[in-house]
């Protein structure tokens, strides 16, 4: 065996030497990270490398004692409250120690590249009435600087409903930021945006709503309906502008549909348009052969508007969202448009004159003399403009039941045209003269009394379609 050389040697003494140098650094390093902590070991932020668990614990409670926690508002504004106001402080509760316990001083060398990091869950103590009272003392958190969040609504622009977007606005709710804040605090961060916390108080509705795009496009089928009224003046049109103002319109512009309020003003509707329409009973111009331009009311000729069906119309049009072009329901319609009503074919029942006019296509084609009832109250005729009700030939009229509970009269006629209950126009032989003032005391029980020959004329020429109008020049005197 060859003999190593000196130099040889000595470089393997040095090797030696310097192993032993190294290994003795290693275990020297494991004896002092058996109660120290690694390289790189943070703690809630805070380097506490190479620290006792007791130097780490006072070097967190004393980065508590200056501890601030700034919170971020909307515009970009911020308020800082100081932990030393609520004496925020850490309290050791062993966390720290059993953070050392757990790393592995045999893996020191590996720590001088890479970090060790952990998270306090327990030890932060501080007053929570003193921090609930800074708290509520942030400028943001005041009444008048606080903003209320406004919900998404349906609003009318430009002729149509539309869903105009919510406001967050900056009102803060004081439930979620007192959470947010308690766990910033626990694990000692410095920064809480109250926005990304959830803080603020949100609008209950938003744009997408699901209700709300239905509501929307129910509101705008509303106004899409139009139903256009053939009425005896012209047409009259009920669209979506007027449809609109039968929805509920809060204070704050936010439309809905209110079905109650929607049937209610739908038969306020009604009534108007029977105000406007309806012409039964009420007075109307008429101007008499003689010349003169009067009034006369009454009867049971005109238009009336059955309210009850045009209300059931109208709901069912708008229910359907209609666009339709039709007439008013009526229980009772005229004949005519022209001539207020009365077209040119009607009878003039001159109840001053007490003379009949008929006109067919505005020109008289008989006339006669007549006696109407006797100016008493129970006998006088009525004015008004009346339908024929049938007509028949060969009748018995009979009065009212005397006391003995016989008829007051019975008296046979040729011809009987009833257009007022028990009053008609018929022949009446019994009567040698007619005209002038007989009527005045010896007129009639209310019928038109006619000269015979007139009446075959008469009850010959007339149907329903003829309009009968019996009018008193300037009113009337009734003597008993």
């Amino acid at each position: 065996m060859k003999k190593w050389s000196k130099k040889k040697k000595g470089v393997v003494i040095a090797a030696g030497v310097a192993l032993l140098g190294l290994a003795g650094t290693y275990g020297y390093q494991v004896s002092v990270y058996q109660n120290h902590f690694l390289p790189g070991t943070r703690i809630n932020e805070l380097d506490c490398g190479k620290m006792t668990a007791k130097e780490a614990e006072d070097a967190y409670r004393k980065e508590t004692e200056t501890y601030q926690l700034t919170l971020t508002f909307r515009g970009d504004e911020s308020e800082t409250i100081a932990g030393k106001d609520f004496d925020y402080t850490y309290q050791d509760d062993g966390e720290i120690e059993s953070f050392l316990k757990k790393q592995n001083p045999f893996l020191w060398m590996k720590y001088w590249f890479e970090q060790s990091e952990y998270e306090l869950k327990s030890g932060i103590v501080y007053d929570e009435d003193k921090l609930e009272k800074k708290l509520n003392n942030l400028s943001h958190l005041s009444e008048e600087s606080q903003e209320a969040p406004v919900d998404a609504k349906i609003v009318y622009k430009e002729d149509q409903f539309v869903v105009k977007k919510e406001k967050q606005g900056t009102t803060i709710d004081t439930d979620a930021l007192g959470k947010a804040v308690e766990q910033a605090l626990k694990e000692g961060e410095e920064t809480l945006d109250v926005e990304q916390a959830d803080g603020y108080v949100k609008p209950a509705v938003t744009k997408d709503s699901e209700l709300l795009a239905k509501q929307k496009k129910q509101l705008n089928e509303l106004a899409n309906v139009q139903v256009t009224y053939e009425l005896p003046e012209g047409e009259k049109v009920l669209n979506g502008n007027t449809v609109k103002k039968w929805l509920n319109l809060d204070e704050d512009g936010n439309y809905s549909l209110d079905q109650d309020k929607m049937n209610a003003k739908i038969k306020k509707y009604v009534k108007k348009l029977a105000e406007e329409v309806d012409t039964l009973g009420k007075e109307r111009p008429f101007h008499t052969t003689s010349g003169l331009d009067v009034t006369v009311s009454g009867g049971n000729y005109g238009w009336k508007i059955d309210q009850k069906a045009e209300i059931k119309a109208l709901k069912k049009n708008i229910k359907n969202r209609q666009q339709v072009t039709r007439k008013p329901e009526y229980s009772q319609e005229e004949l005519y448009t022209d001539n207020y009503g009365l077209g040119d074919t009607y009878i003039e029942v001159n109840l001053t004159e007490q003379h009949l006019y008929y006109y067919k296509k505005g020109k008289v084609v008989l006339d006669t003399p007549f006696v109407s009832g006797r100016m008493t109250k129970d006998r006088f005729t009525p004015p008004g403009v009346y339908f024929l009700t049938y007509k028949q030939k060969d009748r018995i009229l009979r009065g009212r039941p005397n006391a003995s509970g016989q008829p007051s009269y019975q008296s046979h006629v040729n011809y009987w045209m009833p257009f007022n209950g028990g009053i008609g126009l018929h022949d009446a032989s019994w009567r040698s003269s007619f005209g002038g003032t007989i009527y005045i005391y010896s007129g009639s029980h209310g019928c038109i009394n006619l000269p015979g020959k007139k009446a075959a004329k008469i009850y010959e020429m007339i149907d329903k379609e003829t309009p009968i109008v019996c009018v008193y020049n300037d009113g009337y005197k009734l003597h008993g």
